[in-house]
């Protein structure tokens, strides 16, 4: 397990140390790294974006994906136990849209749970900084901000410890009109 949170330091590393946004992208990394191995919980997902409103120079550009790696804040000492710390998630996104690479050095959320025909649906709301790393020529680095909300649901659980499910959202980001729509596969690994 430690191999695996390793080669993902790495991989992370390896992206950050080409952006111009390096001291922050690297401490965000290593702060989550940290946070991965104190939970001991890892949630993985890939999705599709759809933002309907993007023009760039002329054309719409409305299709992007991205990747997220979130865990529990309740590696906090202040908030194990909390409300806040029972409810709460961080993590790092790295997002492809309108041809622009973004990574959101900082993503937090709060999530709720409620069952439904005897099945659970987590809801919740986000909130994170994008930074521009590609594709804004000079304004590349300079940071924008994010908020939306969405849903979540387990599909199937292979084992106490790790399940699939499928996500979908709905955020506003300041660098784009209108609203952008992510939805895709999530893979949960407490370890």
């Amino acid at each position: 397990m430690k191999k695996i949170i390793t080669i993902i330091g790495i991989a992370f590393a390896a992206i950050v140390s080409q952006a111009q946004t390096n001291a922050v992208l690297k401490t965000s990394a290593i702060t989550f790294l940290q946070d991965v191995s104190s939970n001991r919980s890892l949630t993985i997902a890939a999705y599709p974006m759809y933002a309907p409103s993007i023009v760039v120079n002329g054309k719409k550009d409305v299709f992007g994906m991205g990747v997220a790696l979130l865990t529990p804040a309740d590696a906090i000492p202040q908030l194990q136990g909390t409300f806040v710390g029972n409810h709460a998630f961080a993590g790092l996104r790295f997002d492809y849209l309108a041809h622009q690479a973004f990574a959101s050095t900082v993503g937090v959320g709060l999530r709720g749970s409620l069952q439904l025909w005897n099945h659970n649906f987590d809801g919740f709301a986000d909130a994170g900084a994008n930074i521009p790393i590609s594709g804004f020529g000079q304004n590349n680095a300079n940071i924008g901000g994010m908020v939306g909300a969405g849903g979540y649901t387990d599909l199937h659980r292979f084992s106490a410890n790790a399940a699939i499910g499928l996500q979908v959202s709905a955020e506003k980001w300041t660098q784009f009109k209108g609203a952008v729509f992510l939805g895709g596969p999530v893979f949960n690994w407490n370890f």
